[in-house]
């Protein structure tokens, strides 16, 4: 069950008046969404093929059965998708109480972090994923090569083709050419799918399937996303009413730690997608009550270029009882939620608050393909250009200079 509050906090910013001035522009949305080429992750039954899904399954089962660490290697969409979940519907501290342990690298540069992290593996058996579209990417790339040092370090040739499963393009780029000279265990990624949302693709999949979680729950969950997009073009049109109020902020709000990383993908997400043309709003992220003892005076009485969308989880899997309040610690957290709401929208801090019954595969497959869909409904609503990063070459283009 998952429910929208687009109201009690958002000063009816979707009156019949101003729904009426979107009509004309979404009179065309199924069209435009029908015939995008660049649409490819919303077709979730193929994305979920069952000759996929039984491949998918069968190798995290062989990589729990043969190692007793997986390295994820991959940046941005490569590896914030497959996080997200994992952080969310794993135990805290999984990592202490699982195997294989998961770790994630590739998506910085940090010397100390591969140290640390190839000190922490030296005398574990390791299988390895990387995932690169284009096998070019220089943090990726560079945490490839020192990681496949270490691997031939360990282990010979005939062993390799064991532990090394790469994920990319199907047929370019340089991780390809390594599949076809080596033997390796590949997955392709669709030609027709970006980084950000290829959370559903076997880029996000295997590494979840890996820590556990039932790959098929999370397409029940996208599935039902696609159904009814309602909630999609409301949120889509709040974000863009937001915008002409001199809102460039919006602030993910989550009260379960859990849904950190998940906060992180949405970041990405809107980032990538919406900031372009020097227009866009800045995508932020606070774990509260947390940050109320940090950001929360900013929020309150600082300057209010920001609107929050909260994402709450109504309840744990896990209630611990507070007898000094006759209360569960989930319900206290969700009371500190909904004043929370209340003061910020009397200090003019508009909110949208979606509320998840439990976190399970089915909810969060559900607000993964809500997010991406509504994103792109914005874009479309604001005559943006959802698909394509080109600001991101530019930082790329310099550090390769500068190398």
């Amino acid at each position: 069950m998952i429910k929208f509050d687009f109201k009690t906090y958002t000063n009816d910013l979707l009156s019949d008046e101003i729904l009426r001035g979107y009509e004309k522009k979404l009179s065309n949305l199924d069209n435009f969404l029908n015939t995008n080429p660049n649409m490819a992750w919303n077709e979730v039954d193929n994305l979920f093929d069952e000759t996929i899904i039984s491949d998918i399954d069968a190798t995290a089962q062989y990589i729990k059965n043969n190692c007793d660490v997986f390295l994820v290697l991959g940046i941005g969409g490569s590896f914030l998708g497959s996080k997200a979940v994992i952080d969310a519907l794993n135990p805290y501290f999984y990592n202490e109480t699982k195997n294989p342990k998961i770790y994630f690298a590739g998506n910085h540069l940090s010397s100390d972090y591969y140290h640390d992290l190839l000190e922490l593996v030296k005398d574990k058996n390791v299988i390895v994923n990387v995932i690169s579209k284009s096998g070019t990417t220089l943090e990726t790339s560079i945490g490839y090569d020192l990681i496949m040092t270490f691997m031939k370090s360990k282990y010979n040739d005939e062993e390799l083709k064991k532990r090394i499963i790469i994920t990319t393009d199907k047929e370019h780029g340089t991780l390809r050419q390594e599949v076809i000279n080596n033997g390796y265990k590949s997955f392709a990624i669709p030609s027709d799918i970006g980084g950000r949302f290829s959370v559903f693709t076997p880029v996000g999949l295997l590494p979840i399937a890996v820590s556990g979680i039932n790959i098929k729950r999370l397409y029940d969950g996208a599935k039902k996303a696609t159904e009814n997009i309602d909630n999609q073009i409301k949120y889509a049109i709040i974000r863009a009413e937001m915008y002409k109020k001199g809102k460039t902020a919006e602030a993910f709000v989550v009260y379960e730690p859990k849904l950190y990383s998940f906060a992180e993908w949405l970041k990405q997400l809107y980032a990538e997608s919406l900031g372009k043309g020097e227009k866009g709003i800045l995508p932020i992220s606070f774990v509260n009550t947390k940050d109320l003892h940090s950001s929360g005076q900013f929020v309150q009485e600082g300057n209010k270029i920001l609107f929050e969308t909260v994402i709450n989880v109504l309840i744990s899997n896990n209630n611990i009882y507070i007898s000094k309040y006759n209360k569960t610690l989930t319900d206290i957290n969700n009371i500190a939620s909904t004043g929370t709401s209340i003061a910020h929208k009397k200090g003019n801090v508009l909110n949208n608050v979606i509320s998840i019954e439990s976190l399970n595969e089915e909810s969060i497959g559900f607000l993964l393909q809500f997010f991406m869909i509504s994103c792109v409904i914005n874009g479309y609503l604001e005559d943006i250009n959802p698909f394509g990063q080109n600001g991101v070459e530019e930082y790329k283009k310099a550090i390769k200079e500068l190398l």
